[in-house]
């Protein structure tokens, strides 16, 4: 009968190693999923920046493309964009924002104002008062 008993005691402690060690792996594949998740929310969020980011460059190229090179003056000037409930709030000086665009449209003319270069900077992702990345559209325009 001794026999018995040592075989049951030594089936109740494998079995609640067996519990912890259950545990222990299910916790390791369940934080290893929500760090998964939260990356891919991470990557999402910079494509959308980005996306957003090319959508306001070809915004303005699109508005000074309608003017030939004679049309046009040499300038430069930067507004600011915030995406807020499904749409952009354009600002003409820094709001401060967390997560802001900084849009820069350089205009060049040649001596002759017969040809204008157009150059349209997005600058997006700030991180601290700075923009680590941007999105550069350039393209010349004659005077036809």
């Amino acid at each position: 009968m001794k026999t018995q008993n040592n075989k049951n005691k030594k089936n109740k402690g494998s079995t609640l190693v067996e519990a912890l060690i259950s545990m222990a792996i299910l916790a390791f594949v369940f934080v290893s999923i929500l760090g998964a998740f939260s990356q891919q929310q991470m990557s999402t969020r910079k494509n959308s920046d980005k996306n957003a980011a090319i959508l306001l460059a070809e915004q303005r190229m699109e508005e000074l493309l309608k003017f030939n090179a004679m049309q046009l003056t040499e300038e430069m000037f930067q507004d600011y964009i915030v995406y807020r409930s499904d749409k952009f709030q354009y600002f003409d000086t820094d709001p401060g924002e967390k997560r802001q665009f900084r849009r820069t449209t350089r205009i060049s003319l040649d001596f002759l104002k017969t040809m204008a270069t157009i150059r349209v900077e997005v600058e997006y992702g700030m991180k601290d008062g700075s923009y680590p990345f941007k999105v550069v559209l350039s393209t010349r325009r004659g005077s036809k």
